[in-house]
């Protein structure tokens, strides 16, 4: 679940902080910079021209669902480790940008389509929220096209 292998396909997560995570998601790309934490789980695989899916986690607006999709411009590396305002405690070790954002025509709901994400294993699919932690998870293409095409 959260090993290193290469994946050219991630979901970057926004989740409830000290604001909605669809609210701390909207401020993000706003600005076109994603935090990336220290420990973040999948943090060797952030990369120019991944691709990307987002969703949004948490109990609040557009609770999870996937709601975009983006590649990754670049990376911008900071002089010293920060902090995340919306995400106390944190450490924030680069920024992402991103290419154009794809915002979905229809938001993704994971309930309605956990059968079909292959990321998710089978026998865990009751406990999908566990895929889900630490910022950012790698999936496969087939899941990757999957999302995109029921976004339309």
């Amino acid at each position: 679940m959260r090993d290193f292998i290469e994946s050219n396909y991630l979901i970057f997560i926004s989740s409830d902080g000290r604001r909605e995570g669809y609210e701390i998601f909207k401020e993000r790309i706003n600005n076109n910079s994603w935090p990336i934490y220290k420990k973040t789980p999948q943090l060797i695989n952030i990369e120019k021209d991944k691709k990307i899916l987002f969703y949004i986690a948490g109990t609040n607006t557009l609770c999870q669902n996937f709601v975009a999709s983006t590649s990754i411009k670049e990376i911008i590396d900071l002089k010293s480790i920060s902090s995340d305002p919306n995400q106390e405690f944190r450490q924030v070790v680069f920024n992402v940008r991103f290419n154009e954002i794809n915002y979905f025509q229809k938001p993704v709901n994971i309930k309605n389509h956990i059968n079909n994400l292959s990321f998710i294993e089978e026998e865990k699919r009751k406990y999908y929220g566990l895929y889900l932690q630490g910022g950012v998870c790698k999936i496969n293409e087939q899941t990757y096209e999957y999302i995109i095409n029921k976004s339309s």
